[in-house]
């Protein structure tokens, strides 16, 4: 599935000047990091820690609970895999559509998958685990706070995985690690690779209880997070600089372009909490749209017909500035003028 990603920027080289297709801000100010980064690139001549336990200990303090319930990891996909396999075996209730690596891991380590039929759950041995991906990509749905939390504390034999990766792209409500810190069936998994803009230094952590953070630190492989990552992480956890624009303003152009898209016939857009969106088009293939864009005005997309449950006819945009929203609209009319 790595190569369906989002972001495929690669395939095309200098080709693309707008990039819709990554959920990840594209006009983060990195330079303070940079600046950081260069003066600490003798790190890269010494193994990193085993164990990132010191910036463990500072996210545990920033979270407001016990280091020992912090696990930094590569991404958020290493977390993902990491508790498949800890679980190996066991059932899996994925809701679709959702992130894809969910039903990878769970593939990899011969899980029994449910995508939440009703005829499923009512056959599915207790040991399950339900993936929760909120906000979900590549809806952009975001589930109530308080229906979340009641059904943790509801069913205490059901294993809950939250990724929360794009939580900071989202006015809505999310539970924080330390009002789950009594329920041992709750895993949160948080992608500072987004919350930052720093997808290329795979960086992220997991807050579960105790005992299955040990758990997974016996099957974790040694140095999986590497030195100039954990160095970035202690500036980005000690700083906190802002790199994401004022998410109020964002989320209003976010809304602002997806009404414009309702607004060309033949295309339905979902409703989001976020600043991507899910969009369903009659006329023509994600495909056909997605190379035409790139040929034709050097623009992006994220073609979405590989997500579980979507078709060809599926794309996914991420809102980027006024001007260059204006000019994704403007060449899809002008692709529509076309057929």
């Amino acid at each position: 599935m790595i190569f369906g990603h989002g972001d495929d920027t690669y395939r095309y080289g200098d080709q693309v000047k707008m990039n819709f297709s990554s959920n990840i801000y594209q006009k983060a100010d990195l330079s303070e990091l940079e600046a950081y980064l260069a003066q600490h690139l003798d790190a890269i001549r010494h193994y990193p820690a085993p164990v990132a336990q010191e910036l463990e200990t500072m996210i545990a303090e920033k979270l407001g609970i016990p280091a020992n319930m912090v696990m930094v990891t590569s991404g958020a996909n290493e977390a993902i895999y990491l508790i498949a396999q800890l679980y190996r075996g066991w059932a899996s209730v994925i809701p679709q559509p959702t992130y894809h690596e969910y039903e990878d891991a769970c593939k990899m380590f011969g899980h029994l998958i449910s995508y939440e039929r009703t005829d499923d759950l009512n056959i599915l041995p207790e040991d399950r685990i339900y993936w929760l991906c909120n906000p979900d990509n590549p809806t952009g749905n975001v589930l109530l706070k308080p229906l979340l939390l009641r059904i943790i504390k509801q069913h205490p034999r059901y294993l809950h995985v939250l990724d929360q990766s794009y939580a900071d792209y989202t006015l809505q409500p999310i539970i924080r690690p330390k009002e789950v810190v009594d329920c041992y069936n709750a895993m949160i998994i948080r992608s500072l690779s987004k919350t930052y803009c720093i997808p290329g230094l795979r960086l992220g952590y997991l807050t579960a209880s105790p005992i299955i953070i040990d758990r997974i630190r016996q099957i974790r492989q040694p140095w999986t997070v590497n030195t100039l990552a954990i160095e970035a992480g202690k500036f980005l956890i000690a700083h906190n600089p802002k790199v994401l624009p004022d998410m109020s303003d964002y989320l209003t152009e976010a809304q602002r372009l997806k009404e414009a898209l309702q607004e060309i016939e033949g295309l339905m857009v979902m409703d989001t909490f976020t600043h991507y969106m899910l969009v369903h088009i009659e006329w023509a293939t994600s495909l056909e749209l997605k190379s035409w864009l790139i040929a034709n005005y050097g623009i992006l997309i994220r073609d979405a017909s590989n997500f579980h449950g979507l078709d060809v006819h599926c794309f996914r945009v991420a809102a980027q500035s006024p001007e260059e929203n204006d000019t994704l609209i403007r060449a899809i009319k002008e692709f529509r003028a076309t057929k």
